[in-house]
């Protein structure tokens, strides 16, 4: 087994374009419908975030023996193994379920000139994406936090391991 101290450059790279695009759909996130271009904008990141998520599942199987082992107590690697998880599941599911209601909201939209497929769906989809995506957003922040807990307060070197330099 090669343990590195840091991530692979793949994974440093896929997981700071996460984050644009997670933060790209939020500032960009109203009424798609209505919104224009910022809308398409919108729609696009939410759909990159997809092919992303997608992205990270071979990465993860391909270095999972090169990947970093924290030091960390069991507390500190269940709250980091569930916010994990929970990042995850917001990944896949905010950006399906903000595309689910974006046809169940209207016949058609364009992305960039391009007709989207159309699916029929109940509009309650709507507040479930709103959830997801504000709890992506909450699970985001304390993730940040504990990164910045670990380089300012524990100084061990986690957040160093998935910078780019």
């Amino acid at each position: 087994m090669n343990m590195s101290s840091k991530y692979p450059k793949p994974m440093i790279y896929l997981h700071w374009l996460t984050l644009l695009c997670v933060l790209v759909a939020y500032f960009t996130g109203d009424y798609p419908p209505a919104d224009g271009l910022i809308g398409e904008i919108h729609v696009f990141s939410g759909l990159l975030l997809i092919l992303l998520f997608i992205a990270r599942i071979p990465l993860r199987i391909i270095y999972r023996d090169v990947l970093p082992q924290h030091n960390l107590s069991f507390l500190q690697h269940i709250a980091a193994h569930s916010v994990q998880m929970l990042l995850y599941l917001c990944m896949l599911l905010t950006p399906i379920l903000g595309y689910l209601t974006l046809t169940a909201d209207v016949d058609d939209f364009m992305l960039f000139g391009m007709a989207l497929p159309y699916f029929s769906v109940d509009i309650v989809l709507g507040k479930a994406h709103q959830l997801f995506a504000n709890s992506f957003i909450a699970l985001a922040g304390l993730h940040a936090i504990a990164a910045l807990f670990h380089h300012f307060i524990l100084k061990d070197g986690v957040l160093k391991s998935m910078s780019l330099h």
